[in-house]
């Protein structure tokens, strides 16, 4: 056989494939997707899950605490000057964390504590931002003198609706039953969206 034969059929012979069992292939690290915490949030939002369900992390509880904080200030901005919109944001994230500080040392359930602070947060931020988003929507499409600010106040109706059932399907899951999880969650949003943003000074 000659050597240009031998060349040839070594140039195209087949060559055996790579093993494969002990191959690595390199892993993609995107936080927001491997976290399984906004995954746990959508669940929330359909109340496939509870609070439970969330990290226990002091980190996601002062996260979601100051995005609550800086999401009402924004939405209570529309209507108030800065200074009671700062108030308002602080004021309602402090009744958030010593009113649930409190029931659950009533309830005898402080092992949910950073898992509940950090869900109603969550939801309570949720609840801000789509405020925030309705009220730019209304007032673009209604620009004054269209009584801007009244139909907006009417669209917050739903929302605070909204928040006093997904506030009580949390407090269900720190061993209330339905009835005063729906009184606890009512106390909270009327405090919270009636009281609160009432003050004036």
């Amino acid at each position: 056989m000659g050597r240009a034969q031998l060349g040839k059929r070594g140039f195209f012979a087949r060559r055996p494939a790579p093993p494969t069992g002990g191959q690595k292939f390199m892993a993609f690290n995107i936080p927001f997707i491997n976290d399984p915490t906004p995954r746990t949030v959508l669940k929330m939002l359909n109340l496939e899950a509870s609070q439970l369900s969330l990290p226990e992390s002091e980190q996601l509880m002062k996260g979601a605490l100051a995005a609550y904080v800086v999401l009402q200030i924004g939405a209570q901005y529309f209507s108030h000057s800065l200074p009671p919109s700062i108030f308002y944001g602080v004021a309602t994230a402090a009744v958030l964390y010593g009113a649930t500080l409190l029931l659950l040392r009533y309830l005898k359930q402080e092992e949910k504590f950073i898992k509940t602070v950090s869900a109603l947060a969550i939801m309570g931020a949720i609840g801000a931002g789509a405020y925030i988003v309705m009220h730019l929507i209304v007032g673009i499409a209604l620009p004054p003198p269209l009584p801007t600010e009244r139909l907006t106040r009417f669209l917050l109706f739903p929302i605070i609706i909204w928040l006093v059932f997904i506030y009580a399907f949390l407090f269900r899951h720190v061993a209330l039953r339905p009835i005063p999880a729906f009184v606890t969650a009512s106390f909270y949003v009327l405090v919270i969206e009636i009281v609160l943003s009432a003050v004036k000074f």
